[in-house]
């Protein structure tokens, strides 16, 4: 007869230690969501107190702009107008601050969604501006994707809108969009097996970049041009980046300066291996 004895001493080990990790994971995720919670309460307040005073200023601007232009001096009237124009300037700023921190938000919403229609979407909010700057915009062969319908249309809305605001003053604008289907790929943090993607390249002849800002571009607040030429906020570009992290995707932009720019979006076609 023959008799092993195990000693099972480590094995309990290990696994009380993996246990008691569960443990203070799940606690840490939990204080995540409550502080993720409690900032976008807190953007939420913060942004409607700003907005009240802030529409009183650009009201009452206004109003004496309008009402006593034709009895204040031309100093005056710039003074005012620089004040309108900042008021306007800190509304965006306030309504992105708030878009990007609802981000997390609806984040399970997955459906198929035809990108085309999307874009489509997007081009007809833009249309009487696509005429005023007799731009030319081409739409390839787009394919389905499963995606969060508003926030991936945020991303296209963003992408064309720069295009369509860094335009050339010379030179009639072209947007071309356009994709491929790419190898399927491991996506690293679900694991999820292989999954096919695409890369949606959208490109113009606008004012272009400098190749050395392509990443320093998607900083929340970043701009590469002054707010005397072209308005926004700097927080669109950080925002598409933000909804292609949560859809495991990737958004890259190359350019060059006086010769366009060209922002490539990679993204599942399923959030799983199907």
């Amino acid at each position: 007869m023959s008799i092993i004895v195990t000693d099972l001493t480590f094995q309990k080990e290990i696994q009380r230690l993996l246990k008691e990790s569960n443990k203070s994971l799940e606690e840490i995720n939990a204080e995540l969501e409550t502080s993720n919670h409690e900032l976008q309460q807190f953007a939420s307040i913060a942004s409607h107190d700003l907005q009240e005073p802030l529409r009183k200023i650009l009201i009452f601007s206004t109003m004496l702009r309008d009402k006593q232009q034709h009895e204040l001096s031309e100093n005056s009237l710039s003074f005012l107008g620089k004040i309108i124009a900042s008021s306007q300037r800190m509304r965006t700023m306030i309504s992105d601050i708030l878009s990007y921190s609802r981000l997390p938000g609806n984040t399970d919403e997955f459906e198929i969604t035809n990108l085309a229609e999307v874009v489509t979407e997007v081009l007809d909010d833009y249309e009487i501006l696509i005429s005023e700057k007799k731009a030319t915009i081409i739409i390839g062969t787009l394919p389905e994707a499963e995606v969060n319908r508003g926030q991936i249309r945020q991303v296209f809305q963003n992408l064309i809108s720069n295009s369509l605001k860094f335009s050339r003053p010379d030179v009639p604008l072209m947007v071309e969009i356009t994709s491929r289907e790419n190898p399927k790929i491991e996506v690293t943090p679900k694991k999820e097996g292989l999954v096919r993607t695409c890369s949606i390249e959208i490109s113009d002849n606008g004012i272009g970049f400098d190749e050395l800002y392509s990443k320093k571009i998607f900083t929340l607040f970043q701009r590469l041009n002054t707010k005397d030429k072209y308005e926004g906020s700097g927080i669109g570009l950080a925002i598409a980046k933000k909804i292609m992290d949560r859809h495991n995707g990737t958004i890259s932009a190359s350019g060059k300066e006086g010769h366009g720019a060209r922002f490539t979006i990679t993204l599942p076609l399923r959030r799983s291996g199907r």
